[in-house]
């Protein structure tokens, strides 16, 4: 029963659930404003597309090198630096207007979380026993999606109530929030003390581990699923919008309320499904599921049979979303060791943050220039599925690696 696994659970895996939820509203309340902020200073089309893009490119570039950090250092000093970085970052953009330091900001914004989701999941997995991972994971999600709908409330409520920079002064302070809460979390027991920043320097057997941790059949099969599945996330999220609003005539509050109902999907889901997916053998099954979950999502939206029914799609969609992310984070627990969870969650992450670049920046467009508006939902179902097809093939392949002591 989950109320008596909660209870199982470390008391550190709430606080920082809590701190992962109140930092994703932050972000969230700030995200719909920049584009109209930065309109307001001028900027034009390429600089707005740089301050979005930003944020990504700090991601790409920092989860691998802050995941193996967090291997020699310990998880708690990389989620700690990480969550002052986007305190600062935030309250940055309050003090200034010009182009060139609010890009800088964005990647900041961008290293920091990418230092935190890479500490946390291992933190995580380092914590919690293999077969109550899912449902760790599965609260997490929970805490970020209730976030990721409160947060463009929020920011909208407060820059119409008060002033535009006030979103960010919020998100700074419950960044400030968020870094206390982190202090209060005690390390890994068990974890390598830190011998000094000159270990951190790869030398050869150093260098040959790492490599062997990153490019092995585990590493490398996992990379290749999350790569697609971030691929149909940015194509969900950058041409869905644009689809319901001229196929269906949705206006803002009609995406925002479709946008809701999938969070809320999520938030309510998100432990079951961890649990579901921490039954023995279950990981991959819930992932496929979760992503034939999404793929429907997608049908219903390439379709557009109707508001009810591309209601419907998002809720659906919105419950697969956890049941993917959960069972894919606790999976990557199953399949490493303590030591180098941490490099391999990074690796994992870079990789396939290329997939959200690829699929908003430059699959989109293209189907949208030689196709029609609908095709990318399309293309989006047939990927999902093909990745769920792929989970399903490495099924029985994974189960060799798995490790019941590596916690």
């Amino acid at each position: 029963m989950i109320p008596e696994s909660l209870k199982l659970l470390h008391w550190s895996i709430y606080v920082l659930s809590l701190a992962s939820g109140v930092i994703m509203a932050g972000f969230m309340m700030m995200v719909p404003l920049l584009p109209g902020y930065a309109e307001q200073l001028g900027f034009n089309e390429f600089i707005i597309g740089m301050l979005v893009a930003a944020f990504f490119i700090g991601r790409v570039i920092s989860q691998f090198p802050l995941g193996i950090l967090s291997d020699h250092i310990g998880r708690k000093k990389v989620m700690v630096g990480s969550l002052l970085l986007f305190t600062v970052a935030t309250a940055g953009f309050a003090l200034t207007t010009g182009s060139s330091p609010m890009i800088a900001l964005r990647v900041m914004q961008g290293v920091a979380s990418a230092g935190f989701v890479v500490g946390f999941q291992a933190y995580v997995n380092d914590r919690t026993p293999t077969h109550l991972r899912g449902l760790a994971h599965g609260i997490n999600s929970s805490a970020i999606n209730a976030g990721v709908i409160v947060g463009p409330l929020l920011g909208g409520i407060l820059s119409q109530r008060y002033e535009m920079t006030t979103p960010f002064w919020t998100g700074a302070a419950l960044g400030g929030v968020c870094f206390f809460l982190s202090l209060t979390i005690p390390p890994v027991s068990d974890h390598k003390p830190f011998s000094g920043w000159r270990s951190l320097v790869p030398q050869g057997d150093k260098i040959r581990g790492l490599i062997s941790s990153v490019l092995n059949f585990p590493a490398l099969s996992l990379s290749l699923v999350h790569f697609l599945q971030m691929m149909s996330l940015a194509i969900m999220l950058t041409a869905a919008p644009l689809i319901t609003a001229e196929l269906l005539s949705w206006n803002a509050t009609d995406i925002a309320v479709a946008m809701g109902l999938s969070g809320a999907a999520a938030v309510i889901t998100s432990p079951f499904l961890g649990r579901l997916s921490d039954r023995k053998g279950s990981r991959l099954l819930v992932m496929a599921g979760g992503l034939c979950f999404m793929a429907f999502e997608a049908l219903m939206i390439f379709f557009h049979p109707g508001t009810a029914l591309t209601y419907a799609g998002f809720i659906i969609g919105g419950a697969g979303t956890p049941a993917y992310f959960n069972s894919f984070f606790s999976l990557i627990g199953d399949m490493t060791l303590q030591e180098e969870r941490g490099a391999v969650s990074g690796f994992i992450g870079s990789f396939a943050e290329w997939g959200s670049i690829i699929g908003s920046s430059l699959l989109v467009p293209l189907l949208w220039l030689n196709f029609s508006l609908d095709t990318p939902m399309g293309v989006n179902f047939l990927i999902l599925m093909g990745t769920a097809g792929l989970a399903l093939l490495l099924n029985r392949p994974l189960k060799r690696y798995f490790r019941e002591d590596n916690q």
